[in-house]
């Protein structure tokens, strides 16, 4: 693997990191994960809007870089076609013996590299998944920078772990009022009588890439659109549900706990959803 690293591209066993970096030392930095499909990023735009905004949210500054080149290049470098690929950025490395919080003046540190696109089998992609509400909450927006796409990832990663303990696919994430928010690396959505339901962004969950998409294609396909603060027990209730990631496209939930979702088929509103976004993917590699 080629990894890019501060306007070099090295080997992946030589790529280094001061161990000073703000984003080792305090998870001082934002990222992005980008669909890579037929060898071109899809929606690289959004993405860079989306790291523009979470760097501000941390006041930190956006290096000036062409960065739909150097993503590119990454990719031809790595000869990937289909795939992601994540672009990190972090405030960069303090001299050592400066005081613990001064700001550095190094610059930031910059990494792409490409990873594989998630596991999901043929079965999972037609039936669907299974997910679970676990223990871990999505922190309020007065918490933290909630919108931004930051380095710091301890809940989510902690609320995988307990899906995959728990045998379940995803982990699907409250509010700290009770109200659904997440699920650990996907947005949620549900449809019930034609209408599709996700949470709202006062809920603090990510503004997914894959979740605007959905959000400006469902009414060209007639469904409504609502944004809202949901109690959990309304999915018991819905007739569909899926899960939105840059990784996993769109892909259809099959139960939460064990709650089947009655309408989930081949014909379903989440099968048309899927067909007309790859649609919109094959077209953002032409």
């Amino acid at each position: 693997m080629w990894v890019y690293l501060n306007d070099r591209i090295v080997q992946a066993n030589r790529a280094r990191v001061s161990v000073f970096d703000r984003g080792y030392l305090y998870g001082e930095g934002v990222f992005e994960t980008v669909r890579i499909h037929d060898g071109r990023p899809a929606w690289l735009e959004r993405h860079l809007a989306r790291l523009a905004d979470s760097c501000r949210q941390i006041r930190m500054p956006v290096p000036e870089k062409n960065w739909p080149a150097i993503v590119q290049r990454v990719i031809d470098k790595n000869r990937v076609d289909h795939a992601l690929i994540r672009l990190t950025l972090s405030r960069g490395p303090a001299s050592p013996g400066t005081r613990e919080f001064t700001i550095p003046d190094a610059g930031p540190t910059v990494v792409l590299f490409p990873r594989p696109l998630p596991h999901v089998t043929r079965s999972q992609r037609r039936k669907g998944v299974g997910i679970t509400f676990v223990t871990v909450r999505r922190p309020s927006l007065r918490s933290y920078a909630a919108h931004a796409k930051t380095l710091n990832y301890l809940n989510n990663l902690l609320a995988k772990r307990e899906a995959e303990e728990r045998s379940a696919f995803e982990g699907l994430m409250l509010t700290t009022g009770g109200h659904l928010a997440e699920c650990s690396m996907s947005n949620l959505f549900f449809i019930r009588d034609k209408t599709l339901y996700t949470p709202s962004l006062a809920c603090g969950v990510l503004p997914g890439i894959t979740r605007g998409v959905v959000l400006e294609m469902a009414p060209t396909l007639g469904l409504q659109t609502r944004e809202g603060r949901y109690r959990p027990e309304v999915l018991y209730e819905a007739d569909e549900c899926f899960l939105t990631s840059s990784g996993v496209g769109i892909l259809p939930v099959a139960t939460i706990d064990g709650h089947p979702f009655p309408k989930q088929t081949s014909r379903s509103w989440v099968a048309t959803l899927h067909t007309r976004y790859e649609h919109l993917l094959r077209a953002q590699s032409r």
